[in-house]
């Protein structure tokens, strides 16, 4: 407790109270108002690009970030006992049982931050390809291990529950990659030479614990990358369970769509991050090098949820068809 009022001293605040949240994360009441203050995981090498949120924040009155207090030596940040510590308004938000008000709340601050900070230019296809190279040959290497595994377990005679599971996926995850694969040829394969393409400040871990009242908190691993990157990874975070919210997602992109427009090559980005089979080989590489103490239950949880997350990658392709790709081929 002392570490954190030592901490407190340097921007000049006398907590009445200080109540501990998790680990990282107290509440601070100094009689007058409450704060959150984080002991970070901010290294050296990450402080630069964090500060640079701010920076990009006030330059482009990005409000939807929620803002960090100076210090008495207007610094972003206080280091005590080689941790980097920062301090934020508390912000009380009301827990709101409708899941789908909180996706598409935070799909439309996520649009706002993104369409603020966007930045937008000309790359040439060839380079474009370029870049994807490794993960193309990634994914048809991806084929063949998943060639390989399904022989050697339809050649048993008796397969555990993980195998038997495992082969029931295989046409299923074959076709995602495939699909991932066309979606790559559709972003730099055609006869264009350039490409029109953007990068926006992204937080790069959006999850329901960082969405809060309308901002978005926590930045320490934010940067500028293409949107695809946020909205993929929030989407991921949402899915996996039996009960995933398929058609919420779809319509708060809608909503996202509207304040920040993406074209048809950007959306195939999303397809391609949420297709990508690399979590789904990561379980099967756990349990077939058996470097992992889960339970076989577990395990067969853990392969079933990153299917499910392939499936909802699988039905968002056909979103985006029918939703965006078939207006944009239309005739004017």
């Amino acid at each position: 407790m002392n570490i954190w009022k030592k901490v407190l001293e340097a921007y000049h605040i006398y907590p009445v109270s200080i109540e501990k949240q998790t680990e990282r994360v107290v509440k601070v009441f100094d009689g007058m108002q409450e704060y959150a203050l984080k002991r970070s995981f901010l290294t050296e090498q990450t402080m630069e690009n964090w500060q640079h949120v701010y920076r990009i924040a006030r330059e482009k009155n990005v409000t939807e970030i929620l803002p960090v207090y100076l210090t008495r030596d207007n610094a972003f940040f206080h280091k005590e006992e080689n941790f980097y510590y920062y301090l934020t308004p508390w912000i009380d938000s009301p827990e709101v049982t409708d899941s789908a008000y909180n996706i598409e709340r935070t799909m439309q601050t996520l649009a706002q931050i993104h369409k603020k900070t966007r930045q937008t230019s000309r790359i040439k296809s060839d380079r474009l390809k370029e870049s994807f190279q490794g993960f193309s040959s990634f994914c048809k290497q991806s084929l063949d291990q998943l060639h390989v595994r399904v022989t050697d377990y339809e050649s048993r005679k008796y397969m555990s529950p993980f195998e038997l599971l495992y082969c029931t996926h295989y046409k299923g995850v074959c076709h995602a990659v495939g699909l991932l694969q066309d979606k790559l040829y559709q972003i730099y394969g055609e006869e264009e030479t350039e490409i029109l393409w953007s990068s926006s400040l992204c937080h790069q871990r959006v999850d329901d614990t960082h969405s809060k009242g309308g901002y978005l908190i926590n930045w320490e691993s934010g940067g500028f990358e293409h949107p695809a990157r946020d909205l993929s990874h929030y989407f991921r975070g949402l899915t996996g369970a039996y009960n995933q919210p398929e058609e919420t997602i779809q319509q708060a992109f809608t909503v996202y769509q509207k304040t920040n427009h993406l074209t048809v090559k950007e959306m195939h980005l999303v397809s391609v991050y949420l297709l990508n089979p690399s979590f789904y080989l990561s379980v099967l590489k756990n349990y077939t090098d058996r470097r992992t103490k889960k339970s076989m239950v577990n395990q067969v949880k853990e392969l079933q949820q990153q299917f499910r997350r392939l499936e909802f990658g699988m039905n968002w392709v056909e979103f985006i068809q029918e939703t965006y790709e078939s207006k944009e081929e239309q005739p004017d």
